[in-house]
């Protein structure tokens, strides 16, 4: 059960995706991660596959609290700020989603778009 979530859709990165693969984010938000995230903690978890890790229930209400929409696509993908897929990172009982992708060609975007507590 979500327990308590904090929307923030800030921008963490934007340039060249080569200079993304070694940094490390520490999300700002009222819900304290205390972790610093690299790239390669979301880049592999498509944000679909995070239904099968936490329940239908849970991931129907991180998609309504966040307003996430599908791209009415085939796979059915989720989109975030600026049309970006969705991607996730969890942590404990911490659960981080962003939005991520080439905005233009050779020019990369981060978004964290929210963090959500789960009991």
């Amino acid at each position: 059960m979500i327990a308590k979530y904090a929307m923030t859709n800030s921008l963490l990165f934007d340039g060249n995706e080569s200079e993304i693969i070694d940094r490390y984010f520490v999300p700002d938000t009222e819900i304290a991660t205390g972790v610093a995230i690299k790239f390669n903690d979301f880049a592999r978890n498509a944000f679909e596959d995070l239904r099968a890790i936490i329940g239908d229930a849970d991931f129907e209400t991180i998609i309504q609290t966040g307003g996430f929409t599908t791209d009415n696509g085939f796979l059915k993908l989720y989109k975030g700020s600026e049309g970006l897929r969705l991607y996730f990172c969890k942590k404990g009982n911490t659960i981080m989603v962003f939005a991520y992708g080439e905005f233009q060609p050779t020019r990369y975007k981060l978004y964290l778009e929210g963090v959500w507590k789960i009991n």
